[in-house]
């Protein structure tokens, strides 16, 4: 019997679940409130004619270009890769334009032209796919060292970036810069709410990159690394379109970076003690402000990003990426120290689901289930990278010249 036909592909099921995942929340997205009405069908705008709104082109966009990302990086590595890219757009094509056609029944817009950006995002995605796969895969063979990096920790410094400074696009307009500096004199200066949650996040994140380097075996010196990484951030905030930081935000960017010097001299065990408090510390603050209680309670929504979906696109990718970086750092740091990956997720979510049950009587929040979803995620994200290496699945396959490995 052929033993390559025998052998269950390495990794074959790996990329099941996100992909799974990334269709459910599209699918999620794109009929959300599922408020079905069979008999009064809207129109469906075929028509190309005529400029589309900015939010609504960047959103269709980005909702399918993860989407592509992950399939490119799986199949990059298979002899049948050109047949994969065809079937799986293919694929995409028919299933955005099943999603708007199922639009017609809904409060929604139905349109041609989404289905076009969808298909946008997902070639963006699928081009970004290979080439970070391709970069990644001449880097480790250079240098080996990289192998051995944490994935769970660079995901984890991605999430800061997010939080910190999205959409991640410096601006090549001086009076944005302008305005961003203006801002430091503009907004008031103290602001403890704000200035505390960019301290957070900055020890959270340099925890995150120091590990990362370390594991990468990094001869240079890791202190002056990551007060370089804090300042580049910091610079960001001037230089990235949609900021406007203030005094506020520089001295929580400021003080987070003086903690975490200061708390890296610690032994680990301490050090994650104090990362995970923080984090802990940074979750409550975010999501019980403005700890005005009021004696009457409002509905609680069992369907996730319910409040996201009725919100900018920008507001909800920081907000998602601020409470991922929370729960992760919860998450990981109890999980270096040794503590079970299944009870800690469990407590993370308890945790998640009370202060959205509590947000009942805070005004203006919105309690809802995201929060608990959000939390379980993350918990799996840890226990599929934590221990994982930044080592191509298919380097047999370009040694070997064996068959499609994934």
């Amino acid at each position: 019997m052929n033993q390559r036909a025998a052998s269950p592909r390495p990794g074959a099921s790996a990329y099941r679940i996100p992909v799974l995942l990334l269709l459910s929340l599209i699918t999620y997205g794109s009929l959300y409130p599922f408020a079905w009405n069979f008999t009064a069908p809207q129109a469906f705008d075929y028509a190309l004619t005529g400029r589309p709104g900015l939010s609504d082109l960047v959103e269709n966009i980005i909702l399918f270009l993860p989407l592509g990302w992950i399939l490119a990086w799986r199949h990059q590595a298979l002899q049948c890769r050109r047949v994969a890219a065809v079937g799986w757009l293919m694929l995409a094509l028919v299933f955005a334009f099943v999603l708007q056609w199922l639009q017609m029944y809904l409060p929604r817009t139905p349109a041609l032209a989404d289905v076009l950006f969808n298909l946008v995002g997902y070639l963006a995605g699928w081009a970004a796919g290979l080439a970070t796969r391709h970069a990644l895969t001449r880097l480790t063979s250079r240098q080996h060292r990289l192998r051995d990096t944490d994935r769970f920790a660079l995901l984890m410094v991605v999430l800061w970036l997010i939080a910190e400074l999205f959409p991640l696009i410096p601006t090549t307009d001086l009076s944005t810069v302008i305005a961003n500096l203006k801002s430091l004199w503009q907004l008031p200066a103290w602001q403890p709410r704000r200035l505390a949650l960019h301290a957070g996040m900055t020890v959270i994140g340099l925890e995150a990159l120091a590990h990362l380097l370390r594991s990468m075996g990094t001869a240079h010196p890791v202190r002056w690394l990551t007060a370089l990484a804090a300042t580049a951030v910091l610079a960001g905030k001037f230089l990235v379109v949609g900021q406007s930081p203030g005094l506020a935000v520089v001295f929580g960017i400021g003080i987070g970076t003086a903690t975490w010097l200061l708390i890296d001299h610690a032994r680990e065990a301490q050090r994650l003690a104090l990362v995970m408090a923080a984090a802990t510390a940074l979750y409550l603050l975010h999501a019980l402000w403005p700890w005005q209680w009021r004696d009457t309670s409002t509905a609680f929504s069992w369907l996730p990003f319910a409040s996201s979906l009725n919100n900018s696109i920008e507001s909800v990718i920081r907000t998602t990426a601020f409470e991922c970086l929370c729960f992760g750092a919860i998450l990981w740091a109890a999980t270096r120290s040794g503590a079970l990956l299944g009870g800690t997720t469990a407590l993370v979510a308890v945790l998640a689901f009370g202060c959205e049950w509590a947000q009942r009587y805070l005004p203006g929040r919105t309690p809802e289930i995201t929060a608990l979803l959000l939390a379980v995620g993350m918990g799996w994200l840890v226990a599929a990278l934590r221990h994982s290496k930044l080592r191509p699945r298919f380097e047999h396959h370009t040694q070997a010249n064996l068959a499609p490995w994934g």
